[in-house]
């Protein structure tokens, strides 16, 4: 898959702007500031603390509480035991920390990583869709401006074409030279088509440029037809093997595939003993009047095992629950597994026949240039009919427009391509890029809030999993 092409879009249409607008600078722009890719960045960030979170469970909660009570009243109705009165202030720390969860809060920790992973390929995922879209919007605009100059060219055309039938039937002429009033509106309905045609050409750019500034951020400039885009692959077996490793809405279905396998440990693990302990400290004396000399410190300890029995089938449900999303998980995986299968053979069978009908059509474009220019000679010394000019001109015309189509939908496959293979990344498209750090996120997410009792709690919590 070697063909490349280049178009070029007339610099007189744009005389204010002299630097080309590349596609690579185009991808740059919505790499930084295209609303959806901040948004999902922003997403992933907020997913990346569920590891967080979960990982709290392994390391103490401390509290500071203050109680003050006073009450004075009759002990009971009947006052039979005389007046009572309640009438004390208490402030301690309160520190609890669970030593064994049976595997319950490790498999949360599996679960909560699994799905930050999948997050992170969510954004991949996202990633790759935001620069389909732009590397689409960029070659529409592309082709919808190559469409219009040829439309232009048609019209123009047409005009002196309608300008010269319409003198040779008013001034007529040698018999061989002579055309009819059927000749003169014939071509003045090819001039009223053209028009038309221009018109929709119009309207086509001007939405194509409003979904560029959508996307990229700006208002399109001068723009280059790409070569073919980078990390193309040379045989569709080495393109399926690397998109069954790296698809990222199939690595997202296996990360999460691993999440729901976590969840039925999790709600295994709710039958198991749970080991806790707590310790206060403080101190307790009279709130009214305050004398802090009769205060006196409180100090306790409590060491609590748990363990479930029976709980109405609560524990039971939640295991079958969670078993009936993993299967439904696992489906998943295989279900993007052939979808990106399906858009990768797709895609690859349209980059080859993309290049081919380009081959094709610039050979017809050629020929039909010559074929116009040789029927528009002829037609002037009387051996063809309007009837000729007017068709070499309309073959031609499509000729030119099935070349830029062909060319634009070339680059679109090869995106959709790229993008099944999990290439349509900045790494790949954007070498010189300073790239977000999605997998960092992660990282610092698991690592903050560390405690040193962490590590010998979780590994012994992970004995149960």
């Amino acid at each position: 898959m070697k063909y490349k092409f280049s178009i070029v879009v007339l610099l007189g249409l744009l005389p204010g702007i002299v630097h080309a607008q590349t596609l690579q600078e185009a991808l740059a722009l919505a790499y930084r500031g295209n609303p959806t890719l901040l948004g999902e960045r922003a997403n992933q960030r907020a997913v990346t603390e569920n590891s967080a979170q979960a990982r709290s469970a392994w390391r103490p909660t401390v509290t500071v509480n203050m109680d003050a009570n006073y009450q004075q009243g009759p002990y009971t109705d009947a006052f039979a035991l005389g007046p009572y009165t309640s009438n004390y202030a208490e402030g301690y720390v309160q520190a609890k920390q669970t030593i064994y969860s049976f595997g319950h809060t490790a498999n949360k920790v599996r679960a909560a990583d699994a799905r930050s992973r999948a997050e992170l390929h969510g954004l991949r995922l996202t990633e790759a869709q935001v620069f389909t879209n732009a590397i689409t919007a960029y070659v529409d605009v592309l082709r919808d401006r190559y469409i219009l100059d040829v439309r232009k060219a048609d019209l123009e055309m047409l005009e002196r074409q309608v300008h010269l039938v319409t003198t040779r039937y008013t001034l007529g002429g040698a018999p061989a030279e002579q055309v009819t009033r059927t000749d003169v509106e014939q071509a003045k309905t090819r001039r009223h088509s053209a028009e038309v045609s221009l018109a929709q050409a119009q309207t086509a750019l001007a939405s194509s440029e409003e979904n560029f500034r959508a996307i990229i951020g700006i208002s399109p400039g001068h723009l280059v037809m790409p070569n073919d885009l980078p990390g193309m692959p040379l045989t569709i077996k080495d393109a399926r093997t690397e998109a069954i490793a790296a698809n990222p809405q199939l690595s997202q279905m296996r990360e999460i595939k691993a999440a729901t396998a976590a969840d039925i440990d999790t709600a295994r693990s709710q039958w198991g003993p749970q080991i806790q302990v707590q310790g206060t400290f403080g101190t307790i004396g009279p709130a009214s009047p305050f004398r802090g000399r009769e205060y006196s410190e409180q100090v306790a300890g409590t060491v609590s095992l748990v363990q479930p029995i029976y709980n109405g089938d609560l524990y039971n449900s939640q295991i079958r629950q969670a078993r009936e999303k993993d299967e439904q998980a696992r489906q998943n995986v295989e279900l993007a597994r052939r979808k990106a299968i399906q858009t990768l053979s797709s895609n690859w069978r349209a980059v080859e026949n993309g290049r081919a009908s380009i081959q094709a059509a610039t050979r017809e474009v050629n020929s039909g240039e010559m074929t116009l220019k040789g029927y528009q000679l002829e037609y002037g010394n009387g051996l063809r009919s309007t009837t000729d000019v007017l068709y070499a001109d309309q073959n031609l015309r499509a000729a030119q427009i099935d070349l830029a189509t062909s060319r634009h939908d070339t680059i679109v496959a090869e995106a959709a391509l790229l993008a099944a293979m999990g290439r349509l990344q900045a790494a790949s498209l954007l070498p010189d890029e300073k790239h977000y750090g999605a997998e960092g996120t992660l990282q610092y997410a698991q690592r903050r809030g560390w405690e040193p009792l962490e590590a010998p709690i979780s590994a012994l919590d992970k004995l149960g999993r």
